[in-house]
């Protein structure tokens, strides 16, 4: 009888330290977040603005480029030249596709889009052009940057209203820091 008195306790002891090897990992571990997903709604549309935007640009196809831009939408080279207007923009785009950028590929990643109101969007991110070149056909490497939009939402969808795009810049009083 002592010896089923000890056999019983055996199995009940096993079965508590399973029980703790089976629970105390799970009372520490960390929850796994949830994977970040495509974005929704407003913000989802003002994304798939940007993806027609990059296609296009990778085939080249400046028309379909300018119908991305509100009739008095503008654009803002680095460099500070600004066209108005989507014919001006179409005409901008025709021209650099016809030479510097005829052989180039745009990666775009956008990063923030703020609503400020149901029609109107902020969009922040950054750009990488490969492929460029100088008007004498020279390879220019990878041109790397910024670029903020505001986007009106109309009948057709997300319209550049403004874009600007700006490159790096070291400001000489943040190296002291």
């Amino acid at each position: 009888m002592v010896e089923v008195i000890h056999a019983v306790r055996a199995m009940y002891g096993f079965r508590a330290i399973l029980i703790c090897l089976l629970l105390v990992p799970a009372a520490y571990a960390q929850p796994v977040p949830a994977p970040v997903g495509e974005p929704t709604g407003a913000e989802g549309e003002v994304h798939a603005t940007y993806k027609r935007f990059v296609e296009a640009w990778n085939k080249h196809d400046a028309a379909a480029m300018a119908t991305l831009w509100t009739d008095e939408g503008d654009h803002t080279e680095p460099d500070g030249r600004t066209v108005h207007g989507r014919a001006e923009v179409n005409k901008l785009l025709q021209i650099e596709h016809a030479s510097v950028f005829k052989g180039s590929q745009l990666h775009i990643a956008v990063e923030h889009v703020r609503l400020v109101s149901d029609d109107v969007a902020i969009a922040d991110g950054t750009y990488e052009l490969f492929g460029a070149t100088d008007p004498a056909g020279n390879k220019l490497g990878v041109r790397a940057g910024y670029f903020t939009s505001v986007l009106k939402r109309d009948a057709d969808g997300w319209k550049v209203s403004a874009n600007r795009l700006m490159l790096p810049q070291v400001l000489i009083w943040r190296e002291r820091e």
